[in-house]
This record gives C-alpha cells, structure tokens and sequence, in this order.
C-alpha cells in the first residue's frame, strides 16, 4: 500500500507541472525572427583624414539561406552600409534603412580596412568593451582589399560569407593540432598591455569587381573573384605596425606554441622533399648571467613526398631530418632579425623580462630536433 499511494503521488505531481507548463506563455523577451535583422558579418573603415566611420552590416536572409527548393531564388544575405562621425550613432541609422531590429548575437566575424587597423583601433575597442551585450569572442580580420568589395562578396560552397570565414578559419585550428589561435577581437584586447605583437590574418578578394551577384559565383573557377587569407597583420598596442607573410607568420606560431602541425619542403640531395610536421613542442631555457635565451624545438615528420631516386634507407631518413632542422632554424632567424629590424619583439622578451632597452641584446639561438616516423608504404621509388 506505501507504494502504491507513492506511485499516486508521483502521477499527481507530474500531471500539475504538466497544466503549469500548458498556461506558461514562454519568456515575453524573445522576438519574433522576422522582427530581427540578424546580422553575420560587421566591416567598419574610417577616414584618417576626416574621422568619419563607415559601417558595413551584413545581413542574413533566413528564406535565401534555407534549402527549400521552388520559388524565387533570394540572396542569402544582404548588406547595408551607413556613415556617421561616432559609433553610437549606427543603431540609429540602423533604423532608417533596416526594416527590422538590429541583432547582433550571432555575429561571425568583424572585418576593418587596412587603413583604419594602421590608425589604431582603441575607439572600436572601447565600443565594443563599454557595452556587455557586444560580443568580442568573435573572428577578427585585417581586408587589405577594398572593404567595399569584400563586404558585396558571396561565396563558394557556404551560403553565408560569415560562414565561409568561420568554417576556413576552423579549418586552420584543426589541421594545425591545436585550440589556440589568435584571430578573436578578444585575443587583441588581451594583447593590448604587452610588447609581444598580436598576428591576426589578412583577408583578401582575388578579382576585379566584387561578386554581389549570385550568378557570379556559380562558375568552376571557385578562387576568382572570392576570398583568400594571405599576410598575416602585426598588431602591438592596438594599432597595425605592419605586415608579415604567410611563412613568418607560420614561424612566428610555432614559437608562440600555437602551432602543432604544419607542412615543411627542401631539398635533400638535390631533390624536393614535403614533410608534415606534427606533435610540435618548444622549449625555453634563460641563462640569464650569459644574456642568452636558447629555444629548443621538437617535431615529428612524416614523408608525403619524395622526389629522390634513391632508395629510402637509414641514413636517407636522417639527411631528412638534418634538412628540415636547417629549413626551420633558417626560417626562425629571419623571423628574429625581421623584429629586430621592424622594432617587434617577436619573442616577448620585453613582458618575460620586463626590461625595454635590453631585449635588443639577448643572444637567441635555436636548437631544432627532429625524427621521420612515417615514410609511407614504399621505401624504393619506381624509376
């Protein structure tokens, strides 16, 4: 009988939360998605000249992006530009043009001009900062295109541009072996007391005219006329000092142990030979008394190409290793005398030591280890 009158009781709760739940009318602060203009991409360039900012919002099209076959074809998202001497005044002129209320909770991306990041962006990070429903755990990029063009784009195989970002740059984390890489708003923010630059990837449109019809990315040529990432953008202290290429930003990754993973070629007698670097670890040793700061690198190789005509032997495997030790202390020196002669502690000697002048003065060598652990199913090329 206990069990019984528990069971009863048990039914009769459940059937009172169940007549609670059928009178909730759900929470009164969700809007309606067609009361929303959600936005996926936000570009901001700004006149040195003048000061004046131009905002470029991009919109989502939740009917152009649905897969839903018949009817009108619609695009996927649409972008609306305004201009105003301060950002507080875009969500008014927002409203002018925008049929629905701004939204900005699902943003993928931010995206400034070239121009503007050279001219420091603190205003756009005071912004963002002041108000906490502005997200800076957000993507952020450097366009040295037109961001004009890059803001009319469509792209390839992702409906939304703020998607194809996203997913390309995810990609990168990924193949690189590791959670860490700072491309987000918040990474810079981080960044901002310290001397050590922040590398934040450049996006680039590789054709003429933007493509802001639909049509114009429906040809086989998937790479013209849509986005790349290119340079990398050296940030200290919120502004732009400069620019450095896809391999010293590769370098300057590995160093900062952000990068586990990568992809390496050089000749090894005579022949081009492509390695994938992977499970890569750094480690810093100071002799302070000797002023000398040694980074010790490790990796492992495997083999993914071999244009050698010798059989793959023992001592084959470590003239592989041997060359590739050289190719990645060669690539780091450069990227050491490019600081010194841009004036970027690349290492962030200046924060670990807290010395300013003296950074100039450490003595940095590199010690690069390396094994093949993977050569491939054959050992004996066809001739």
């Amino acid at each position: 009988m206990p069990r019984e009158r528990e069971g009863e009781n048990k039914l009769k709760k459940c059937c009172i939360i169940f007549i609670l739940l059928l009178l909730c009318t759900g929470c009164w602060d969700l809007k309606e998605i067609n009361q929303l203009a959600i936005v996926n991409v936000v570009g901001t360039d700004k006149d040195p000249e003048t000061g004046t900012y131009t905002g470029y919002y991009q919109v989502v099209n939740p009917t152009g992006i649905s897969n839903r076959q018949g009817g009108a074809s619609q695009a996927s998202v649409y972008t609306f530009h305004f201009k105003e001497y301060s950002f507080g005044r875009f969500t008014v002129r927002t409203s002018t043009a925008m049929p629905r209320l701004l939204f900005t909770a699902h943003m993928q991306c931010y995206i400034i001009s070239e121009r503007y990041a050279r001219d420091g962006v603190l205003d756009l990070i005071n912004f963002l900062e002041l108000n906490p429903e502005r997200r800076t755990n957000l993507l952020f990029l450097v366009s040295d295109s037109p961001l004009s063009t890059v803001m009319h784009t469509f792209t390839p195989l992702e409906r939304s541009p703020g998607r194809f970002v996203r997913s390309l740059l995810d990609l990168h984390v990924r193949s690189a072996q590791t959670q860490v890489a700072p491309i987000r708003l918040k990474d810079l923010i981080e960044g901002l007391p310290l001397n050590q630059p922040t590398v934040i990837p450049i996006v680039h449109y590789n054709g003429q005219q933007p493509a802001s019809n639909t049509k114009e990315v429906e040809e086989i040529d998937a790479i013209k006329n849509g986005l790349s990432f290119t340079d990398g953008a050296v940030f200290i202290h919120g502004r732009m000092a400069g620019r450095i290429e896809m391999k010293m930003k590769q370098v300057f990754a590995i160093l900062r142990n952000d990068l586990k993973a990568f992809a390496e070629t050089m000749k090894v007698n005579g022949a081009y030979v492509d390695v994938g670097a992977s499970n890569a670890r750094i480690k810093r040793e100071w002799d302070r008394s000797a002023s000398r700061l040694t980074l010790k690198i490790y990796a492992d190789l495997r083999i993914t190409n071999n244009q050698q005509k010798s059989r793959m032997t023992v001592h084959n495997l470590h003239d592989v290793e041997k060359a590739f030790n050289r190719r990645l202390t060669q690539r780091a020196e450069s990227l050491i005398q490019l600081g010194l002669k841009k004036d970027w502690d690349f290492l962030g000697i200046q924060d670990e030591r807290h010395d300013i002048d003296s950074w100039r003065q450490v003595k940095i060598t590199f010690q690069v280890s390396s094994k093949v652990t993977t050569t491939g199913n054959t050992s004996t090329p066809y001739n």
